[in-house]
């Protein structure tokens, strides 16, 4: 289980892992799966935590909300980003579905990628600095839950869409009705712990990103570990939209 986490953590963020802790090999992804959003909920607190330090030195809000995000991205050492990216190229080309998924493997980031990057980084800094700052905190607690919790169920509801498998191929392999439900539970009951206000944001933005998973697979044939991220992305974004409405 500490092997799960510890993979997980060098899997998805930037945090520092003993070499002890990881082994020869990467853990099995169906381990890996179970601490999904939990890091999640750790990337989106050290997040809070430091805008909160950053405010009790009378830093501006609009601030503070510019380095939340820019830390939640860096945190992640912008791994989800990177897929937003290339499913933008990919989706923004219209090009056939053989075309898409080879205009996504490409390193290089076109005209849609750079555009769709501007365009969700400012939205998500607008909305979190749209929020009063206490609210703001515990949001940004929750945004990388949402994100990942996206993730899990797209990789428990979708096929994946290249041939051949590999390591991303082995994740969709490995997600399970379990993994999905618990990564539920889990988000709805920090949304209700941290403020209950917080929890029709949580379900609106699963039911969205759910939405948005649909679409992408109907058009490519199923999802890539680009397009799982962009999911991640883009539910990070519908939530912290989300929490400026008058629930």
């Amino acid at each position: 289980m500490i092997r799960s986490l510890a993979a997980t953590l060098g899997f998805l963020t930037t945090i520092p892992v003993p070499a002890a802790l990881l082994g020869p090999d990467l853990a099995p992804p169906k381990g890996m799966l179970w601490w999904w959003t939990p890091v999640g909920a750790l990337l989106g607190w050290l997040s809070a935590v430091v805008i909160g330090w950053a405010t009790v030195y009378h830093v501006p809000w609009p601030t503070c909300a510019t380095v939340g995000v820019v830390l939640l991205v860096a945190l992640s050492g912008g791994l989800h980003l990177d897929g937003f990216m290339d499913t933008c190229d990919g989706l923004g080309s219209r090009a056939p579905r053989e075309r898409a998924l080879e205009i996504m493997k490409d390193s290089r980031v076109g005209a849609f990628g750079v555009i769709g990057l501007v365009c969700l980084l400012l939205l998500k800094v607008a909305a979190l600095a749209g929020l009063p700052p206490q609210r703001a905190f515990v949001a940004l607690c929750l945004t990388p839950v949402a994100g990942r919790v996206a993730q899990v169920l797209a990789l428990n509801a979708f096929s994946y869409a290249r041939p051949g498998g590999g390591m991303g191929g082995a994740f969709f392999v490995a997600a399970t009705p379990g993994h999905a439900a618990f990564s539920v539970v889990l988000a709805l009951g920090l949304s209700l712990l941290l403020q209950q206000c917080f929890a029709p944001a949580m379900i609106l933005t699963l039911g969205l990103s759910l939405l948005l998973a649909w679409s992408v697979a109907r058009r490519l044939g199923g999802h890539t570990g680009d397009t799982v991220g962009a999911v991640s992305e883009t539910a990070e974004c519908i939530f912290l939209l989300a929490c400026l409405l008058p629930f």
